[in-house]
């Protein structure tokens, strides 16, 4: 651990820096899971990815277009070109929602579909995705007394629903059943009637369609009285408003936010989806945010923690950077190994 004040542009100003030795981090996941899902993919991929789909991240298959595949640190385009019968088996996985994103039953995969002007599949995405524990142990100081609520933020695929996991992991050690897992996609804890393993006690509320987390928020605050609740995705201003008002009833909230940093977020102008959470309007901040902690996720072992949230987004109002700490985790060897295999 060392002391330190530098600039991180645009992020934060770093009053201190912590420095951590790799970490052991366990995947939970079965080899079920993983087989499941390569059962789904069309015969001309699954050769492609079966031999190493633990370490696959993404899969995008595109019609009339190659496969492409993003491991923790490559992205390879395999010449593999995609036709009907291709996207038709991928048409065929399940039953898409109107968001175009569907799970697998008792895992943690989520497919996203896009479809054609006449209707047909064109596009597949899928986030391969793995129950890690041990990845918020770094952070488990902060976590343990974040008292009033826990935000993680940072960009799409940071890794912010991973970290989430984990986090609930610790938080569940406290809480156990009062801790209620509102699911937006179904991808914090799985798919389908039967749960992902790692759902333990905690109260699993499936949404599965975002345009429904608003009343399951609701109803989850009004019949069950969490102490904590969960929600993965904070997607409009409505489910801000739901969290805003579980808090009053004295349900604290960890949730996550699609945000690079605190100023991104404080400035969003569009929907002001994160506005009622941050508590401003036009003129300014009119209170302190729904959470005390905040968590920006970098990427891979790299965290920014704002221990003073309302002190920090009093610094974005007035222009300045806010006050962080650098949590650094070094990684372990084999992800080195993996990427001089893939890119060597």
């Amino acid at each position: 651990m060392s002391e330190a004040i530098r600039i991180l542009p645009g992020i934060a100003r770093v009053t201190r820096e912590v420095q951590c030795a790799a970490q052991a981090v366990y995947d939970l996941s079965s080899d079920q899971e993983f087989e499941h899902l390569l059962e789904k993919l069309p015969p001309r991929v699954k050769p492609l990815v079966a031999g190493r789909i633990r370490e696959v991240e993404e899969i995008k298959m595109q019609l009339h277009g190659p496969v492409e595949v993003l491991y923790g640190h490559a992205h390879v385009i395999y010449p593999v070109i995609l036709n009907k019968d291709d996207m038709e088996i991928l048409d065929a996985v399940g039953q898409w929602r109107a968001d175009g994103r569907l799970g697998l039953e008792g895992a943690l995969h989520r497919f996203g579909r896009m479809a054609s002007t006449a209707g047909h599949t064109n596009l597949v995405t899928v986030r391969v995705a793995k129950a890690f524990a041990g990845l918020a142990e770094p952070l488990r100081e902060w976590i343990e007394w974040a008292e009033d609520g826990l935000i993680i933020l940072g960009l799409p695929g940071s890794g912010k629903t991973a970290l989430l996991r984990d986090v609930l992991r610790i938080l569940g050690e406290r809480f156990a059943g009062r801790l209620f897992v509102n699911d937006s996609s179904n991808e914090i804890l799985g798919d389908g009637e039967v749960p992902h393993p790692t759902t333990d006690w905690l109260s699993r509320v499936m949404i599965g369609d975002p345009t429904q987390q608003f009343p399951k928020l609701n109803q989850t605050v009004k019949n069950f009285q969490p102490r904590w609740m969960v929600v993965d995705e904070v997607s409009s201003p409505e489910d801000a408003r739901a969290i805003a008002y579980a808090r009053s009833r004295g349900a604290r909230t960890v949730m996550t936010w699609h945000a690079g940093s605190l100023a991104s977020a404080y400035e969003e102008a569009e929907e002001r989806t994160l506005w009622p959470l941050i508590k401003r309007n036009e003129a300014g901040l009119t209170g302190p945010p729904i959470a005390s902690l905040g968590i920006l996720v970098r990427g891979r072992g790299e965290y920014v923690v704002f221990e003073q949230l309302a002190s920090a987004f009093e610094a974005v109002a007035a222009g300045r950077l806010p006050n962080g700490i650098q949590v650094s985790v070094a990684q372990a060897g084999r992800w080195t190994a993996r990427e001089t295999t893939l890119t060597g």
